[in-house]
């Protein structure tokens, strides 16, 4: 059985984790258009496909580990696209599936913009875990994670 004070506990704990996901994104988006013109979710998807040592990745996949819609990823690719940081390719065994490749431009942009990124994301979120519970902190959060979201980030290197 489930007491009062545990209850509470646990309305604290979510509208503690509410808050953190309504307000965090939100400075680091805005901190990182300031300091490099790409979005958050943007750099996430570069800095993903630049993880991969051919720079590319199904473009399913980065959804699925980026908790996004195929729709608002498609979306996002466009929008690079546009800027010539990435290329879409069809995927040659899955004629339903495609790649999003790298371009040099995009690899240019990923590594200029990774100082600023760490930066805005260590002085919004990370500064505020002390040293001695970053790697709880990880544990945490990969045990939040549905599983296979969790394997996919492994997968991708994050």
């Amino acid at each position: 059985m489930t007491t009062t004070t545990q209850r509470e506990r646990e309305r604290t704990l979510w509208a503690r984790y509410n808050a953190l996901l309504t307000s965090v994104p939100g400075m680091i988006d805005e901190r990182m258009r300031a300091a490099t013109g790409l979005s958050r979710f943007q750099f996430m998807l570069l800095d993903t496909l630049a993880s991969n040592p051919d720079g590319q990745v199904q473009l399913a996949e980065v959804a699925r580990a980026a908790d996004s819609s195929l729709s608002r990823l498609s979306h996002a690719i466009s929008r690079l696209e546009e800027a010539g940081l990435v290329v879409r390719r069809a995927c040659d065994s899955d004629r339903r599936a495609s790649w999003a490749v790298l371009t040099p431009a995009g690899a240019a942009a990923v590594k200029n913009a990774r100082e600023a990124h760490d930066e805005v994301v260590r002085e919004v979120l990370l500064n505020r875990i002390p040293a001695d519970k970053l790697e709880d902190a990880i544990a945490l959060l990969t045990a939040l994670l549905p599983e296979d979201i969790a394997h996919t980030c492994e997968a991708l290197g994050h």
